[in-house]
């Protein structure tokens, strides 16, 4: 779903002349070009390569690669709490350390620390979607990269930190 919503504010973005966030873009990948040049040798050439699809069998779904560059790994606060509001299946990792954790947190998130994520990733590896956060941003967006390395492509990370939650309105609790 929030693939789905990412692409989705791209396209309206353009379609309302507003430029969407950035997302990273296949980088061009150089092949000769097949038409010899005067000379009897294959020409170089640059030609951009889209992504490719990969086929798989039975019920698997397709894997595409660079999907990470289809899906922006950043989201706003407000969308996380009107979307957890509305109850939808969203994880909540919060990759603070404890002492951190002990002034509050997301209701129902998973506490992980950064330091130990390398170790637990698989805690969330059957996750819808997984949204990371910690103070203000960077550890999390850190998580957020690192679970989609692991192939959780849906993994992103809450633009703000517990700050951002806090300054909209977001309720805390303390952790058990």
């Amino acid at each position: 779903m929030g693939l789905i919503r990412s692409l989705a504010k791209k396209v309206l973005g353009k379609v309302a002349g507003r430029d969407a966030p950035a997302v990273s873009t296949p980088r061009a990948e150089p092949r000769p070009d097949p038409r010899p040049d005067p000379g009897g040798r294959p020409a170089a050439s640059t030609v951009t390569r889209a992504p490719e699809r990969v086929a798989v069998a039975g019920d698997e779904e397709p894997v595409v690669e660079n999907a990470e560059a289809l899906s922006t790994i950043e989201c706003s606060a407000q969308e996380i709490k009107e979307r957890l509001d509305a109850g939808e299946p969203v994880t909540v990792l919060d990759v603070r350390e404890p002492s951190e954790t002990a002034g509050g947190i997301i209701p129902g998130a998973l506490l992980i620390p950064l330091g130990q994520l390398r170790a637990r990733w698989e805690e969330v590896k059957d996750a819808n979607e997984v949204v990371c956060y910690c103070a203000m941003g960077a550890r999390s967006l850190q998580a957020a990269h690192f679970l989609r390395e692991k192939g959780l492509f849906n993994a992103t990370s809450l633009d703000g930190g517990i700050s951002g939650w806090m300054e909209i309105g977001g309720k805390v609790t303390r952790p058990a």
